[in-house]
């Protein structure tokens, strides 16, 4: 059970939390499918699969370089808590 000071932080919302949102990035990425999911075992090319244990977050397709790094810092910051599977 959470704290009671977690409680009162975040309204006394504690407990399931919701399934990941539709996540635009910041700014408009030119490269289709960029964010898209990505089933285990699927193959993309010239993408790159981001997927981090333990986090809330699932495994998505994105272009190198800053979108990326963008969705494995999503990921990161998804899994702070014990998400799924920690």
């Amino acid at each position: 059970m959470a704290s009671k000071s977690a409680m009162t932080w975040n309204g006394g919302k504690v407990g399931v939390g919701r399934p990941p949102a539709v996540t635009a990035l910041s700014g408009e990425c030119p490269v289709e499918h960029c964010g898209d999911l990505a089933p285990a075992g699927s193959r993309r090319a010239g993408m790159v699969r981001v997927s981090v244990r333990g986090s809330r977050e699932p495994a998505r397709w994105y272009c190198p370089g800053w979108c990326a790094r963008y969705g494995r810092a999503l990921g990161d910051v998804r899994a702070i808590g014990g998400g799924a599977g920690a």
